[in-house]
Parts: structure tokens; C-alpha cells; sequence
């Protein structure tokens, strides 16, 4: 992915957001750590981390979000889908999966969250690579799905079905595997696409 256009845009109380394309892991460490607690509780090491880190930045791009100079909230965005996905698209070389969204609790309901994807949206269709984006979030008690939503985003189906994983891994509040389930949200980006399929 090339380089994304830094961003700075005004709220309503004349705060400057700036997004613009993360460049070093403390900032993304002070994002991604969310995935450790409700309602992911997500095992995430220091080690995770840092693999997760140069995996989105070799394959991809983490745009941030940055308000009064501090890390508000992110997007990974990965190139092509992720092939251990239940969802498939025709078009595999077209799509960009939104591999890890999150916003730390301290600025949530500001409108970070919406923002980030708005400009990541707009950032994909201005590259005019991409005939879809889409995100895998929880099937229920999603805090994104709102987001992806306002950003016209919808369920994914496949005859009429709701396409849901069953996702397992280890957890940080038990030493059992656990499992819970994941739905898929996508977004056209252009008129070419061909769909998906499972």
C-alpha cells in the first residue's frame, strides 16, 4: 500500500484530529493493548505485539488517529483477504481486510472511531485498487459494529445465511481454550466487484 495522506480535521469544539499512517510500535502498543480486555480478553504478549506490528506493516498499512498529540484510536488495514477466513471473494487481489480497529476507552463516543474508518475508506477508493474492504468483528456485543454501520458497511450472507467463524484461542482470564463467534461486515469500494462466496 503507498503512503497515506496525513489528515487534519476540526470537530465541533475546534480539537485537531490528525490521522495519518503509524510509524512507530509505541504507539500502536498503546492502541492494539485493548484487545486484552473485555470483551476479547485476548492473550496479547509484548512478543504478539511486535509480530502483529511488522506483519501490518509489511502487508499493509495502521492508520492513527492522533488527538491533542496523543494516540486516540487505529485501523489495520492488510492487502487481500485472509485466507484461513470463512468469507471468500472472486476478486481476492481486490479487497482490504480491516485486520484490527480499536479506539482506547479514554476517547470513545467522540467520533474517533467513525472518522478513522471514513478516511480509511476514502483512502482505498482514491487508490482505486480495491473493489471491497471488510472487517470480521464479534457476532454479538460488537463496540464496531456501530461504526462500520454509519460507514455503510453491511452483514455479509451467502444464500441467505449470516456467514459466521467459530474463533478459538487461549485467553488472559483462563487457561482454557475458548471459542466465541465472528460475523463479517463489507463495504463496496467500486462497481467491479464480483462478490464473495464461502
Amino acid at each position: 500500500m503507498e503512503n497515506f495522506e496525513t489528515y487534519r480535521y476540526y470537530d465541533k469544539n475546534h480539537k485537531l484530529r490528525v490521522l495519518k499512517a503509524i510509524r512507530n510500535i509505541d504507539d500502536f502498543k498503546k492502541v492494539i493493548t485493548v484487545f486484552r480486555d473485555y470483551p476479547y480478553n485476548e492473550q496479547l504478549t509484548d512478543k504478539d505485539i511486535e509480530v502483529e506490528y511488522n506483519s501490518y506493516q509489511k502487508n499493509g498499512i495502521i492508520l492513527g488517529c492522533y488527538l491533542d498529540g496523543k494516540i486516540a484510536g487505529i485501523n489495520c488495514i492488510l492487502d487481500g483477504a485472509d485466507k484461513n477466513h470463512g468469507i471468500k471473494f472472486y476478486d481476492e487481489d481486490k479487497i482490504a481486510y480491516y485486520a484490527g480497529f480499536a479506539v482506547n476507552p479514554e476517547y470513545r463516543g467522540q467520533g474517533i472511531g467513525k472518522l478513522l474508518i471514513y478516511y480509511s475508506d476514502k483512502y482505498l477508493q482514491d487508490l482505486k485498487l480495491y473493489d471491497y474492504s471488510y472487517a470480521r468483528i464479534l457476532y454479538k456485543g460488537s463496540m464496531s459494529e456501530r461504526i462500520f454501520r454509519a460507514n455503510n458497511f453491511e452483514d455479509a450472507y451467502y444464500n441467505n445465511n449470516l456467514i459466521i467463524d467459530e474463533v478459538s484461542y487461549e485467553r488472559n482470564n483462563s487457561n482454557n481454550i475458548e471459542s466465541d463467534k465472528r460475523k463479517y461486515m463489507v463495504k463496496k469500494l467500486s462497481d467491479n466487484g464480483h462478490g464473495w462466496y464461502i
